[in-house]
């Protein structure tokens, strides 16, 4: 989670002799005006504190003339700006203050250096978070069940995002269904989507910021949780995170896990074409098991489609004396005629049907016209597919034979 915008940590650095000097004067009107965390730290040990706590610190104050503490402050820096209010002087510091200037001068100063390295450690941050989450969305979009795309979901908000407690739950027959979660069991409990936060979140289809969760009417979790980030993910579901403080999240958390559950929405929508598209194909099988015509199956094997894989129903192997029940050939070894190679090269990938007229020899060893109709399968895949439909011409349909 995001570390609140109001929350600082000022490094104030004391040369090894100092005493008195309105030192404490200074370090409580840091403490006061800016809302910051002061540590006060004296020489050598001041600059250990910085080469081991560096990314905890917003800013590093030296209150000293020593040039030698303010070089070896600076090197041990780290990126943390380093305000001098003294006379000292080495390459890297952010700003001296000179110390005939008012305190409020130096207190605006460290402001100015505390927003500044704030901005740049949320953008750090921020950078962070979305390579982890790409690589995740890898594995999310990959997933072949809904199960797997809600644990690889929790397993995104809490490896990339680092959120603690978190839950990705479904909507089933109108009731919020946990179906992967950090939280115990008796902790968050499957609600009707006209209940909780969570269904609160699923009927607006926006996301909710809860600050103090006992605040909130419609909460359902425990006592010990306080504040909360819900999601919804398309007609899905809904990602929930929880803390155990108030104010434990900001607006861009809520923006991270707004992009994982676009994610997640995907690939839940993908695994419903897929659906669809199995079911499609089931009908035509049986269609094409079961035609009293003669029907040809085309499916390429890989794209961009050079070979294919053929299936031919019973009519088509009792009416044409050459089968064509072949794996990974080319379209031309497949068929006789022209009219049929340019089809079928032409539809695999197309969105309508299209008609030609070709003549085939049959069993008999006539040759006769036959309407073909190649009808495009939709695939959601890189390959395409598509079955051929043969009927009898009318004598007054000509021939049609594509070069």
């Amino acid at each position: 989670m995001s570390r609140g915008k109001e929350w600082c940590c000022v490094l104030v650095v004391l040369p090894d002799s100092s005493v008195g000097g309105g030192y404490p004067e200074i370090v409580d009107s840091i403490e006061k005006t800016l809302g910051s965390q002061v540590t006060v730290r004296r020489g050598q040990s001041a600059r250990e504190y910085v080469h081991e706590l560096g990314p905890t610190i917003d800013c590093a104050l030296i209150l000293s003339d020593d040039d030698e503490l303010v070089e070896l402050l600076v090197e041990a820096s780290n990126g943390v700006p380093v305000v001098v209010y003294g006379e000292g002087r080495a390459d890297g510091v952010e700003k001296v203050i000179e110390p005939d200037e008012d305190v409020e001068r130096l207190l605006n100063c460290l402001s100015a250096a505390i927003a500044a390295d704030q901005r740049e450690s949320e953008l750090v941050e921020a950078n962070a978070k979305l390579t982890a989450l790409s690589e995740h969305a890898s594995a999310i979009t990959g997933c072949e069940s809904v199960s797997e795309v809600c644990e690889e979901t929790l397993a995104a908000a809490v490896d990339a995002l680092a959120f603690t407690f978190c839950t990705v739950a479904l909507v089933e027959d109108d009731r919020i269904v946990p179906r992967a979660s950090t939280l115990a069991p008796d902790d968050y409990r499957s609600c009707h989507v006209s209940e909780g936060i969570a269904g609160r979140t699923y009927r607006t289809g926006k996301t909710q910021l809860v600050d103090d969760i006992a605040l909130d009417d419609d909460t359902l979790f425990s006592e010990a949780r306080r504040s909360t980030v819900s999601v919804p993910f398309g007609p899905y579901g809904v990602i929930q995170v929880v803390s155990n403080s108030p104010n434990a999240f900001d607006e861009r958390d809520a923006e991270f896990l707004e992009i994982l559950a676009d994610y997640t929405a995907e690939a839940l929508s993908r695994l419903d074409r897929e659906a669809a598209l199995r079911q499609e194909r089931d009908r035509l099988r049986a269609f094409f098991d079961s035609h009293p015509v003669p029907v040809v199956s085309v499916e390429e094997v890989t794209a961009p489609g050079d070979r294919v894989r053929c299936e031919t129903n019973h009519a088509y192997e009792r009416i044409f004396p050459k089968q064509c029940n072949h794996v990974s050939v080319f379209v031309e070894e497949v068929f006789p005629t022209n009219a049929e190679r340019r089809l079928f090269s032409d539809q695999l990938r197309a969105e309508s049907p299209s008609t030609a007229v070709v003549e085939r020899k049959t069993s008999s060893g006539a040759f006769e016209a036959f309407q073909l109709t190649v009808v495009p399968v939709p695939a959601s895949g890189p390959t395409g597919s598509a079955y051929g439909v043969y009927t009898h011409a009318d004598d007054s349909s000509p021939i049609v034979e594509l070069s």
